[in-house]
């Protein structure tokens, strides 16, 4: 609505910016609650184990291996022949040389022999396997 504030004849007009604001507010709230459910994940049934911990690191790096043979290493997927290129470029500048494996339960173990070979080869020094705790009945 244009404003006449000095009696003339001239408009004094401005954008009234209200309800961009509202606008890019609730675009803000839509991403910010629809970003979480875009994270893809593999479906991993973990090993139970009684004592087990949540880690607290947000640096670590983590390898998940399916029922089905995919691997993503980072939540990023990768092909089996190109693992072992991924981790040496992952690994080629961090003083950290440690790995989770998250692999599924119903993997074989001469698969996860594999995966742990794999690690060690491109320098990694610790492996922790990730489990989780059986549900209370």
């Amino acid at each position: 609505m244009p404003v006449n504030l000095n009696g003339g004849e001239e408009l004094n007009s401005e954008i009234n910016v209200t309800p961009l604001v509202d606008v890019m507010l609730v675009l803000l709230v839509i991403f910010m609650v629809v970003a979480p459910l875009l994270r893809q994940q593999v479906p991993v049934d973990l090993p139970l184990a009684e004592h087990t911990r949540e880690s607290q690191e947000n640096t670590q790096v983590t390898l998940t291996a399916a029922a089905d043979g995919t691997l993503r290493l980072n939540d990023r997927a990768v092909a089996s022949d190109e693992l072992e290129r991924a981790l040496g470029d992952l690994y080629a500048g961090r003083l950290d040389k440690t790995i989770f494996l998250e692999a599924d339960r119903a993997l074989a173990y001469g698969r996860v022999v594999e995966l742990m070979d794999t690690c060690r080869a491109v320098g990694v020094e610790r492996i922790g396997v990730v489990t989780s705790k059986p549900t209370e009945r």
